[in-house]
């Protein structure tokens, strides 16, 4: 007979991540928690692929060393899912979009020129479309949004990357990007927990120390984590950080990546993360000197990690190795390793990201370059430009001479993250052409050199042009000395320029934070990033073409508060 066991039973079905939890072994599970992103390894990545042990890719594995052509990262995709013995996660930095790191995708504008717009729907339109690029090419975790509150105008390395100076703004807009990104099945990793806004080095360098009290980061850093939680969020990227108000009382002086007390007491177990915890690059060196690769890993997951990006200057095997042993000697206890990667595996049930199907370069390319993602990136750009002083605007594009700096860095590999920087000067000059019947560029270096400042005062008095343009690029660049800012030596050479036109348009492609450093000429306007299409918009409102609406999302100083632009 058939036993009635009631309305009230339901039977238990096992769901896709349970199961996979139970066939995975310990090298399986060790290797869902770590980002391989050493890029002189990748033959030693496709090693361990078909050895069962690559559960997550950086993006910096496949271009560094590799391409960073659509097909073949596609082909890379493929290859490594269809040998996979489990499912492998692929990671990508993209906080301007696909752009930074592969010579495909939609270029947007910085976070900062979103907070200038002051519009939710250009947000959750900006997370939609970088996640959809995203996952046309198979990447599940992208490492957006920074939710810093930059309350530090000389952070060198946050700066133009957050979204305001006020928390309400950044809670109120991250929120949209991060729905944008979740609806469109990729996990998105709110960053720097705790904070990185109210520091003044960059902790790729150095280990930075914030010291406020716990009230007043709850107040301030930790607000934005906080609302972002209550409304469902997946991913959080962890900072090098030290915070001795946030610490256990028997810690020692260790950043925020590795401490329980932060990672798990706070984030966990007070603010409510059930999301995935991922540790910043192990590479940076606050902690790689401090604490070396294995030791870093490790501490790393025993504060809390699911997830670490491996230092990608070395042999993924050192860091596998490190948290298989930490296991085996019962260092890291066998029930954090599940809690982990039950975790991970659940995520990507949630994300269908368990399985895969074998990715088209045809379509995928019908997404990256989607007409409609240029025009999400176009109205951010046109709604963000913000006009600081307007003496003569606009300009009449009769005779001009555009003065444009070059950045030491341009072309060149950054550090870290493993995107080309790549120079804009080329693209303002054939832009200029649609404005300037008339005009001559001079380009001069970003610290301009004797030669520079010779050759821009020859211009001036060689020819009496009806409108002089100064445009700086002012890049915030990891490794970069003097990132987020511009040498004394530009300084000097805009007080010359003003000297001969004082009406001169100054053009900050970046950066508004460099005023606290300077009088601007007659006109100045600021699109906080270097963006094609921030340019575009520049130029529309120099030349009349557009009416400015971007409001300055952080205070410069008295002159340029909070909310100005004319």
């Amino acid at each position: 007979m058939r036993q009635n066991r009631g309305d009230g039973y339901k039977m238990q079905v096992e769901t896709n991540a349970e199961k996979w939890l139970k066939r995975l072994t310990l090298d399986q599970k060790i290797a869902q928690m770590i980002v391989v992103r050493g890029h002189d390894y990748a033959q030693k990545a496709k090693q361990m692929n078909a050895e069962g042990r690559l559960g997550g890719v950086g993006a910096v594995m496949l271009t560094t060393k590799g391409s960073r052509e659509l097909e073949d990262i596609i082909s890379w995709v493929n290859e490594c899912h269809a040998q996979a013995t489990a499912p492998i996660l692929f990671y990508l930095d993209a906080e301007h979009g696909l752009a930074d790191t592969f010579n495909f995708g939609t270029p947007f504008p910085t976070l900062m020129a979103l907070g200038a717009t002051r519009s939710k729907e250009l947000a959750y339109q900006m997370g939609r479309c970088i996640a959809r690029e995203a996952r046309a090419i198979g990447f599940g975790v992208v490492s957006n949004p920074t939710v810093d509150v930059n309350s530090n105008p000389d952070n060198p390395i946050i700066n133009t990357r957050a979204i305001s100076d006020r928390t309400e703004l950044v809670s109120l807009l991250a929120a949209e990007v991060v729905r944008g990104m979740q609806e469109e099945g990729v996990v998105p990793t709110a960053k720097h927990f705790p904070g990185h806004g109210d520091t003044e080095v960059d902790s790729h360098v150095a280990m930075p120390v914030v010291t406020r009290d716990k009230a007043s980061l709850m107040e301030l850093e930790l607000a934005p984590y906080r609302e972002l939680i209550a409304e469902g969020l997946l991913g959080i990227m962890t900072a090098h950080i030290l915070y001795p108000a946030l610490l256990g009382a028997e810690e020692e002086r260790v950043p925020a990546t590795l401490s329980r007390a932060i990672m798990t007491d706070l984030l966990r177990d007070e603010l409510g993360f059930e999301g995935l915890l991922i540790s910043d690059s192990l590479t940076m060196r606050g902690i790689k000197v401090e604490y070396g690769i294995e030791r870093a890993a490790v501490l790393a997951v025993k504060a809390g990690h699911d997830i670490i990006l491996q230092d990608y200057e070395t042999d993924p095997e050192i860091t596998f190795q490190a948290l298989y042993d930490a296991v085996e000697s019962g260092e890291i206890e066998m029930e954090q390793i599940d809690s982990s990667v039950k975790r991970i595996l659940e995520i990507k049930e949630k994300l269908q990201l368990l399985e895969h199907r074998p990715i088209s370069a045809e379509e995928a390319s019908l997404v990256v370059s989607s007409p409609m993602h240029a025009a999400v990136s176009a109205e951010i750009a046109d709604k963000s430009v913000t006009v600081l002083e307007a003496a003569t605007l606009p300009f009449s594009g009769k005779s001009t001479l555009v003065i444009a700096t070059i950045g030491e860095e341009e072309g060149l590999e950054a550090e870290d993250l493993g995107y080309v920087v790549k120079g804009k000067t080329t693209y303002l000059r054939e832009r200029m052409r649609d404005y300037a019947s008339d005009f001559d560029m001079l380009l001069i270096q970003e610290q301009p050199t004797v030669e520079d400042f010779a050759n821009v005062q020859q211009a001036l008095e060689a020819r009496a042009y009806e409108d002089v343009v100064y445009a700086t690029f002012v890049r915030v660049l990891s490794y970069k000395e003097g990132s987020g800012t511009v040498p004394d030596s530009q300084l000097a050479l805009i007080e010359l320029i003003k000297r001969h036109a004082a009406e001169a348009a100054l053009l900050i492609f970046g950066s508004p934070y460099i005023l606290r450093k300077m009088t601007p000429p007659g006109n100045c306007i600021c699109t906080y990033g270097d963006c094609e299409y921030s340019i575009d918009a520049a130029l529309k409102v120099l030349y009349g073409r557009l009416q400015a609406v971007g409001k300055l999302p952080v205070t410069v100083n008295e002159q340029y508060p909070f909310g100005y632009g004319l």
